[in-house]
């Protein structure tokens, strides 16, 4: 078998490198995140001054004692940084002179609050709108390639898992995005405050960090039991999304077997697992902050002893030393948000390792131009040439030849399970032949590009399916120039234009969920002219008629015979009365043609044809 790529590539084997992909997705957004660090880094700075006022305050109040029984003018200093700034000398004259400058001095530290929340507001704004900007551009290459994929990888693809994978998944990679917002302030922040700390008092600095490996090697060990977690939640939601799908399409079933019960019991299995793993995930993740309260209170307490000594021994005023302590213990507080947030990340980088197997499906062979030719005006002869094709190593198509000449009806006959639809998806190029060629007006529909290939047939599915929207957006469906009056003209020859008129608002009659406003047979008709608006030169009728009744196949027969009228077509046939119209019939029993012939030739070889007839019976 030839078999379909499923377009993982290396970085799908390896889920570390998501990461590494994820990051680069965010090089479009440079410039947004570069701003957001200037807004963090004007945060942190911020919360420095507050703490320099602090300690400069407390030093000057020492030397303000008693002021007020004092006639002599003393000063003070402001904003001195040891050889880098001299500070600001202030001569203060009395204790009303120094009530006023502290008041203003206040005001100063308010105002640094405010401006501290406005450039909080620019990084939290800007992450954000990387978060949405993000979400919308992979939600869309999700989409790209789910529509561009092979259909036989798409079909090993539970449709409830593809949908939590697009939209839960997702939506956890924004909210991580959005998280860096606080990432990335608590980590400028711990550089900015331990740089200050460094300067300020090396020892004292080393002293208190001595305890971060432990933090990190907490954070790193957590973060990996919250990925795993996350991985099983997602993928139970993914199961939960799968069931739910299964239950709305199958109500009627479930229903009529009264198996309410057994499949509440199912969803239930389904939620405990989810309900364990997000157990299991909080308790890991509630470790973290706990631990880090730990650590913080030995790193404080360490600063506080080594502080004192060093007010002791003159190396550290009085004001720098509150300070000091007031800056490790507030950048334990980053770090604590470093911890929770990276619970957040590890949560997304699980879906990332759900979300870019995705990414990396390969397209359609042929949906690429890549050197290929268009079909040009096609005449309708179709032919294959010993045709093989086998699904999972299994064998459906075995050796098939034959050739239908412009506007022939053809049709297929045989068991259930023959390959009779297997046959014509491989014309339409759903799936890839193993081995043979399959060619339309002597031109192999492997060197043309699928659009062309597609464009020049249509298809009418056993399974009709029409779209949420109205009863001219479903006709008009692939023939996006088609006029008002075309449609019409193609419902008429559908026979669907005397029960579209009766509808509330005619063509414009919204039709629900798949047609659900609709009978099965006017889905029928509505399916149908769709395919005569497209006039393609082949069309393919997947047993169309088989789920009417009498009444309605009659109807439809009509508007097949319309819509037939000089094309090229296949028929599955699955009544008698479709098949005896054919010019040819094509009898397929195990992937293998067995007979062929029209229906009275094929009458008097009393082989598997006559017997389907006898049992009426034709898949």
């Amino acid at each position: 078998m030839k078999k379909e790529s499923s377009g993982q590539g290396d970085d799908a084997l390896h889920p570390k490198n998501h990461l590494f992909r994820f990051l680069r997705y965010l090089i479009p957004y440079k410039g947004s995140i570069i701003l957001a660090m200037v807004c963090a880094l004007v945060v942190s700075v911020c919360d420095l001054g507050p703490i320099q006022i602090l300690a400069d305050t407390l030093n000057s109040l020492k030397l303000l004692e008693n002021f007020s029984q004092s006639s002599e003018p003393r000063t003070i200093r402001f904003f001195y940084i040891e050889n880098i700034f001299e500070g600001y000398e202030i001569t203060l004259t009395d204790a009303g002179d120094a009530i006023r400058f502290f008041f203003w001095i206040f005001i100063g530290a308010v105002s640094l609050v405010f401006v501290k929340g406005f450039f909080v507001f620019g990084n939290d704004f800007l992450m954000e709108r990387v978060g949405n900007k993000f979400s919308f551009r992979v939600r869309n290459d999700l989409y790209e390639k789910l529509v561009s994929a092979p259909l036989g990888i798409l079909s090993e693809n539970q449709s409830g898992d593809v949908m939590a994978r697009t939209t839960d998944d997702v939506r956890m990679l924004q909210q991580a995005v959005a998280a860096t917002a606080l990432i990335m302030r608590a980590i400028i922040k711990v550089v900015v405050f331990g740089a200050v700390l460094l300067y300020k008092n090396v020892y004292m600095t080393i002293f208190s960090m001595l305890v971060l490996p432990i933090v990190a090697y907490s954070i790193s060990r957590i973060g990996a039991r919250v990925r795993k977690a996350s991985m099983e939640i997602q993928q139970s939601s993914s199961d939960i999304y799968s069931q739910l799908k299964e239950t709305l399409d199958g109500i009627n079933i479930i229903k009529s077997f009264t198996a309410e019960k057994t499949e509440m019991e199912r969803f239930q299995t389904v939620t405990s697992s989810q309900y364990d793993s997000a157990i299991r995930r909080a308790k890991f993740a509630s470790l973290l902050p706990p631990l880090i309260e730990w650590m913080a209170a030995i790193g404080i307490t360490t600063v506080l002893g080594l502080g004192c000594w060093n007010v002791i021994e003159g190396s550290l005023d009085i004001g720098w030393f509150v300070g000091y302590i007031a800056i490790v213990g507030l950048m334990y507080k980053p770090i604590k948000t470093i911890g929770s947030v990276n619970n957040v990340l590890q949560q997304s980088l699980a879906s990332a390792d759900r979300i870019f197997p995705l990414l990396d499906l390969e397209r359609e062979l042929g949906s690429q131009p890549d050197g290929k030719r268009e079909l040009p005006n096609v005449q309708g002869t179709v032919q294959f040439q010993n045709v093989s094709f086998a699904y999972q190593e299994r064998p459906v198509i075995k050796n098939v030849s034959f050739k239908v000449e412009p506007g022939e009806i053809t049709a297929l006959v045989g068991p259930s399970g023959s390959g009779k639809t297997t046959l014509l998806n491989l014309l339409l190029k759903f799936y890839t032949v193993e081995s043979g060629t399959i060619l339309i007006d002597d031109f192999p529909v492997d060197e043309v590009t699928l659009t062309s290939l597609r464009q020049n047939i249509a298809l009418v599915p056993q399974g009709t399916f029409l779209f949420d929207g109205t009863v001219l957006e479903n006709i008009g469906y692939g023939s996006p120039g088609a006029t008002r009056e075309s449609i019409i003209a193609a419902a008429e020859k559908a026979n669907a234009h005397g029960f579209i008129s009766e509808m509330p608002n005619g063509y414009d009659t919204p039709i629900g969920e798949a047609g659900g406003n609709l009978s099965g047979g006017e889905q029928q008709r509505i399916s149908i002219a769709r395919a005569i608006l497209k006039d393609a030169p082949i069309l393919i009728l997947d047993e169309a008629t088989s789920a009417l009744d009498t009444q309605s196949e009659a109807i439809i027969q009509k508007s097949l015979t319309n819509l037939m009228e000089g094309r090229t077509s296949f028929i599955i046939a699955h009544r008698l009365s479709t098949v005896m119209r054919a010019d040819n019939i094509l009898v397929i029993d195990d992937g293998e043609i067995v007979e062929s012939g029209n229906h009275t030739k094929l009458l008097e070889k009393d082989g598997l044809y006559n017997k389907l007839c006898q049992q009426q019976i034709f898949g």
